[in-house]
């Protein structure tokens, strides 16, 4: 049985979709990433914030919930370029 390939449309995100991304992760790094449709990079950055969140507790995940942060931050910003 072969499998039909998908072909990946790759259209050109709008301004509004760029703000709304960038609005989501603000407040929650990953979101914004995934509604963006970068699906894999954006799980990625949910659980390592969700997991910061929780080992800041134990000091050690300050550090991970900034790094996260800046690197959803980014990815919005990448996202609002590929837009203009």
């Amino acid at each position: 049985m072969a499998r039909k390939k998908r072909k990946r449309v790759s259209r050109k995100p709008t301004q509004s979709l760029g703000i709304i991304v960038l609005i989501l992760n603000i407040f929650f790094p990953g979101l914004g990433t995934i509604a963006a449709g970068r699906v894999s990079e954006g799980l990625m950055q949910f659980i390592l914030y969700i997991i910061g969140i929780f080992l800041s507790l134990f000091v050690i995940g300050i550090p991970i919930v900034i790094i996260v942060w800046i690197w959803a931050l980014v990815t919005s910003i990448e996202v609002i370029r590929a837009s203009q």
